[in-house]
């Protein structure tokens, strides 16, 4: 379990408005299904108290990047970049795989419509 929490160990970024990266916090980050936001979501709880400094739903047409093997970027909104900075690669790769998933079973939904 500590193991997999090492894995999972994300610093949470926001581009501001002068186009430089906010350190929003040091949390770990999960991946589930969640009710309010209706679909699955990245989740990132802080390392110190588990208070959520992210909920952000998984969207099919939205453009994730995954960069230099730790870490993953996206847009929600206009002007509105986040990134997710993985202490080990093991854990980017995990996360990396749900978000693919999750778009692939969007767009294999929307062809058999």
């Amino acid at each position: 379990m500590a193991e997999k929490m090492a894995r999972r160990r994300v610093k949470l970024y926001a581009l501001n408005q002068d186009r430089q990266w906010d350190d929003r916090g040091t949390g770990h980050v999960t991946s589930a299904y969640v009710d309010r936001l209706k679909g699955m979501s990245l989740l990132v709880r802080a390392e110190t108290d588990g208070t959520p400094l992210l909920e952000s739903k998984i969207h099919a047409d939205t453009a994730y990047q995954k960069q230099q093997g730790t870490l993953i970027v996206w847009s929600e909104g206009e002007n509105f970049d986040l990134a997710l900075s993985f202490q080990e690669k093991a854990g980017c790769d995990e996360i990396w795989e749900k978000i693919c998933q999750v778009i692939r079973l969007f767009i294999c939904n929307e062809f058999m419509m």
